[in-house]
């Protein structure tokens, strides 16, 4: 690929180019850059690839609208993000699920030399990047029309929704390699399951299905004639099941939760700690491989090792020597091969929160399809630039 210079007129809202007389193509639908002899006035240069006679690729990042017309989102992540495709020799838009049916398509992009957000009008980018960052947001008509409309586009849809761990659960489990590395999940739906799950366990999680960073966690231990329930924010004692249940019911009943076995866990000083797996797929190994792995060590209450809730971040190194990384490597090409093929949609990313027991064994805890943005700089770099290369990859390959 060579690199050429498109521009944008900011007084027209239109892009030119001053390098092809016959006219270059431009986002998914091939829009045609016009020739123009010479830079205009109020014109700002974007660099990018040329393969042929095609430029870009055009790459949209999806997030949510603000009330004041322009957007929400990890604002740092998402400059990010973009710097790093340009970086490439790619444009990487923000859109909104409102600006992506708008022709053209209303969009920010931070741009380098000005330092600073700047609106643009383009065509319809090459692939879609999902960071909606509510739940709620995808449950909404909008958000359903704008994915049946990139459907109807052919537009790729990288990472298609929130997971929930229910279903995520549901989908590794019928893969025979996989159940032994899965503490035993089942969906609460009456007290009868909290009652079924605690005598034969003793020891168990109660999480929702759609929580995260440790939101909506309970611990539960059976302890001679009573019930030990404990949060991210302290510990309770009930007397019964019943009474915990009655105390919480309205909550369990709005959403789904899920209840999972507690496996005894490997500790380092003294302190529960998980494993944070960053992953994403790659095209030179036809599927998913760790970008960066990080350890979150508990704090006060062992329910949770996420930062928010106490936990603390100590090196991988520190407990590298405990792990098998040819099968962490193996776990992940696995999971992604699953994920791909079961929800029927291109999950580019994802993290993996991982245990081991007290015995060396490895668990499963949860999957999530937006991953964190990791606080250790060489693993956020490191998958940022995987990221991009995927983005930019995804984009061409389906062009």
């Amino acid at each position: 690929m060579n690199m050429c210079t498109i521009y944008y007129n900011i007084a027209r809202r239109e892009w030119y180019q001053c390098e092809e007389p016959k006219g270059l193509l431009f986002g998914k639908e091939d829009t045609i850059l016009t020739y123009v002899a010479g830079r205009q006035n109020n014109s700002l240069p974007f660099p990018v690839n040329r393969d042929g006679n095609r430029v870009g690729p055009l790459i949209g990042i999806l997030t949510a609208p603000s009330s004041d017309n322009t957007f929400i989102g990890n604002l740092q992540n998402l400059k990010s993000i973009v710097l790093a495709l340009q970086d490439r020799g790619a444009l990487g838009i923000i859109i909104t699920p409102h600006s992506l049916q708008e022709h053209p398509v209303q969009c920010f992009t931070f741009y380098k030399p000005l330092m600073k957000w700047i609106k643009l009008e383009v065509p319809l980018p090459t692939t879609v990047y999902n960071r909606i960052p509510y739940r709620p947001i995808e449950e909404t008509q909008l958000f359903n029309a704008v994915v049946s409309f990139l459907k109807m586009k052919g537009i790729p849809f990288f990472n298609p929704y929130f997971f929930s761990k229910w279903n995520v659960y549901q989908i590794l489990k019928r893969n025979q390699s996989l159940i032994s590395f899965l503490p035993e999940t089942i969906l609460l739906t009456q007290l009868s399951d909290l009652e079924s799950m605690l005598i034969k366990h003793q020891d168990i999680y109660l999480k929702r299905a759609s929580g995260s960073k440790g939101i909506g966690i309970y611990r539960l231990k059976k302890e001679r004639n009573k019930i030990i329930v404990e949060t991210p924010n302290g510990k309770q004692i009930y007397r019964t099941l019943a009474s915990f249940w009655e105390k919480n019911d309205e909550e369990f009943a709005q959403e789904d939760f899920i209840l999972q076995k507690a496996i005894p866990y490997d500790t380092y000083d003294g302190k529960r700690y998980d494993l944070r797996l960053l992953c994403h797929y790659d095209y030179d190994s036809t599927g998913h491989s760790i970008s960066g792995i990080g350890v979150r060590l508990s704090g006060e209450s062992e329910v949770t090792t996420h930062v928010p809730n106490g936990g603390t971040i100590i090196p991988y190194e520190r407990v590298r020597p405990r792990f098998d990384e040819a099968l962490l490597n193996r776990l992940v090409y696995i999971i992604g091969k699953e994920l791909n093929k079961q929800i029927e949609e291109f999950v580019g990313e994802f993290s993996i929160d991982l245990g081991r027991s007290v015995d060396g064994g490895l668990f499963i805890y949860e999957i999530n399809s937006k991953p964190m943005v990791f606080d250790e700089t060489h693993i956020r770099k490191k998958g940022l630039e995987n990221l991009t290369k995927l983005l930019i990859m995804k984009a061409t390959i389906t062009t």
